[in-house]
């Protein structure tokens, strides 16, 4: 009968950090979570990289990345998924994506066009708002020249492209790290005093670069009275205020997402995320807080396992990978930057239609014939696996039923055409 007592058993989480300072915070988490049947345990590893590794390795169990992050999480052999989103705050409410913004200083006279020789501020290499999208938008338009792995590395061409730069997590271009703060060793380091939108703005603000590239709530974060000072740089050759990022970004980012395994333990660390963030999370009385910073002044204390403007989590839906969580236009741009992967083979003005089974693969390659070519045959399981390969780029087009018309429009799909019938 004793055993009828007996607590049930704590459900096993690792959590993978990347700093003493994020080890730290994640051991208060572990403490402050005993009472509830979880048993949070913390994995201290030197890079994002390595706990990915760890998580697929089975070491870890999660750990929150930015974008561009979440994509290398999401390549073999790894095939981590994102299970879980962070949400910001917004103007008009809240929204699971925030604006990649060139930050200048007002009255320093250049724009987009003149970058070439400037110093720049990143968040760090291979980092969203940071690195992709900046490096990604000034190479397609040419401005950075760079045509693939065999004319060297991309953070080559960066070099020779700005005078100087501080990127951390560089360490085979002394120019890209030329910039940054501290000793030999902290200047290639990924979490020097420069890294991270906090400290991307730092380096900006200390005369150390001329344009930082951050998201759109990285000078109000950080220097709210003197957001007089500073302006965004615009793609079409304009300056706009700070506050104007509506119309002045680079790019709409996906929010930073929690990976872990796609197996078994998801639901685990979603119910401990849940449990968390109603404890801790915006808007609870405990000393601990989930997201927001233990210090505002330290730049070394800020988006420790989440990011500070995070204001709560949301579950992704579980058929959601990598690509579809990043989304197509995106996906694209971190695409044109790996070395080592060709972008998708260019078809020119064919149309890959989308079938669903046998039969409409039938009609569909009859229909491929008589169009001499220009229609070509995606075939599908199922209407949802054409949507997901229409999201991904894999496909152009179906032929939708109205209820899954409302599902592609939520998906951001759009309709271009509709069906005419006799008699109506």
């Amino acid at each position: 009968a004793a055993l009828c007592f007996a607590a049930p058993p704590k459900t096993n989480i690792k959590w993978c950090t990347i700093s003493s300072a994020e080890e730290n915070k994640c051991n208060s988490l572990r403490d402050h979570m005993q009472e509830d049947n979880f048993a949070l345990s913390c994995l201290q590893k030197a890079t994002y990289l390595d706990c990915i590794k760890a998580i697929s390795n089975n070491e870890a169990d999660a750990i929150s990345l930015d974008g561009g992050q979440v994509f290398e999480a999401g390549l073999a052999p790894y095939k981590l998924k994102p299970i879980a989103a962070e949400v910001y705050e917004h103007s008009e409410g809240s929204t699971t994506s925030y604006y990649a913004v060139a930050v200048v200083k007002k009255g320093t006279d250049f724009t987009i066009n003149d970058l070439k020789g400037k110093r720049s501020c990143h968040t760090g290499l291979g980092r969203s708002a940071g690195w992709n999208i900046p490096i990604g938008i000034l190479t397609h338009r040419g401005d950075i020249e760079w045509d693939g792995k065999d004319s060297g590395s991309i953070e080559q061409a960066v070099a020779n492209f700005f005078s100087a730069s501080c990127v951390p997590g560089v360490t085979t271009e002394p120019k890209l790290y030329r910039q940054c703060k501290g000793d030999s060793k902290t200047k290639m380091s990924r979490t020097g005093p420069y890294s991270g939108y906090s400290g991307a703005f730092h380096c900006l603000k200390e005369g150390k670069g001329d344009v930082a590239f951050v998201k759109h709530t990285t000078v109000q974060e950080n220097a709210p009275t003197e957001k007089e000072e500073y302006e965004l740089l615009c793609l079409d050759g304009t300056r706009q205020p700070v506050d104007n990022y509506k119309a002045c970004h680079w790019a709409r980012v996906p929010a930073h997402a929690v990976v872990a395994r796609d197996d078994n333990k998801v639901n685990d660390i979603w119910n401990f995320l849940s449990k968390a963030q109603e404890k801790f999370g915006v808007g609870t009385t405990s000393s601990f807080h989930l997201f927001g910073p233990p210090s505002k002044k330290d730049p070394s204390l800020k988006d420790l396992l989440f990011k500070d403007s995070a204001i709560q989590l949301k579950k992704i839906p579980s058929l959601m990978d990598s690509q579809l969580y990043l989304g197509f236009e995106y996906y694209s741009a971190i695409q044109s930057l790996q070395k080592d992967r060709l972008s998708p083979r260019r078809r020119g003005n064919k149309t890959q239609w989308c079938a669903v089974g046998r039969d409409e693969k039938k009609k569909c390659d009859v229909w491929s014939v008589m169009s001499n070519g220009e229609v070509e045959c995606v075939v599908a399981e199922n209407t949802k696996e054409c949507i997901t390969k229409i999201m991904k780029g894999e496909a152009d087009a179906i032929t939708l039923d109205g209820g899954f018309v409302y599902t592609a429009g939520v998906c951001g799909l759009v309709p271009v055409m509709a069906e005419s019938y006799e008699g109506e």
